[in-house]
């Protein structure tokens, strides 16, 4: 199964953040043709965002309906205010929404990213001084740096391009395939919670249905313990005096509540 038949929800599977003058024409473009080689909505912004459109637009939609977002962190990258005001939607998105994020060390130091040394520190140096006016904006900067830093991703040194690619994009079928598996699980659950059960009025008891009246015209008098006690009584009696008279040698004492009577034979 494909992993783009597999998506089941969001308008892209995949969104794409990285520094355009970085990674465009090389592992960027690699990565964005191989996740679309197998089938994989991906977000990319090079023919779909029209140059001077806001981000909050086309952008915050796009990061919104992607189930993963990559982010393509190198060595110029927080010189571009561009991708550092897209990463802060992004970790919105998942704060919010609980979109995944993963982030490629492209030949940088991901304790650089993570504390803004080396290259990163030179850009906000720059930044700073720019944006005197905006310094809430740059803290906020620094402190997305910090955490995407600090979510597992991929560190892109020393690595083999292509095998790097194929993992990634394994990594990303496989978690789109087991999404939408969960999703559907969740729907046919949803849809058994909501099936109707028919409302089958009760059957009518006997009583409503006419084959018993509602009370008895008879009236039934309660039978005590002693009246049952002498009717027993009364019954023995008799069966005793029958046997007196067919039985004239032999004489039966019955036991008659507990009193026990001798059985004799007349001489």
């Amino acid at each position: 199964m494909s992993a783009a038949s597999s998506s089941c929800q969001g308008s892209y599977d995949v969104f794409l953040n990285f520094r355009g003058k970085d990674t465009r024409n090389g592992f960027t473009a690699h990565l964005y043709e191989a996740l679309c080689n197998k089938e994989i909505r991906t977000f990319m912004d090079a023919d779909k965002i029209v140059k001077g459109e806001e981000i909050s637009a086309s952008l915050v939609t796009a990061m919104d309906k992607s189930m993963f977002c990559i982010v393509v962190l190198s060595k110029n990258y927080a010189s571009s205010t561009w991708c550092l005001d897209e990463l802060v939607q992004i970790l919105k998105c998942k704060n919010a929404k609980k979109r995944t994020v993963l982030p490629i060390f492209y030949k940088v130091n991901p304790s650089d990213v993570r504390e803004q040394k080396g290259s990163f520190a030179k850009a906000f140096a720059k930044l700073e001084e720019k944006f005197k006016e905006e310094m809430e904006r740059v803290k906020m900067w620094k402190q997305v740096l910090t955490e995407v830093a600090n979510v597992s991703g991929w560190d892109a040194r020393d690595r083999h391009e292509p095998t790097l690619i194929k993992e990634i994009v394994q990594y990303i079928s496989d978690g789109l395939i087991n999404r939408c598996s969960k999703d559907a699980d969740a729907m046919e659950w949803q849809a058994n919670e909501q099936i109707s059960v028919p409302n089958i009025p009760p059957s009518p008891s006997i009583v409503e249905r006419g084959e018993l009246p509602l009370r008895s015209k008879r009236k039934i008098n309660p039978v005590k313990e002693t009246e049952i006690g002498q009717s027993r009584d009364a019954k023995a009696m008799e069966v005793y005096s029958h046997l007196e008279t067919t039985e004239p040698n032999v004489t039966i004492s019955p036991t008659i509540w507990g009193k026990k009577r001798k059985r004799k034979l007349r001489k």
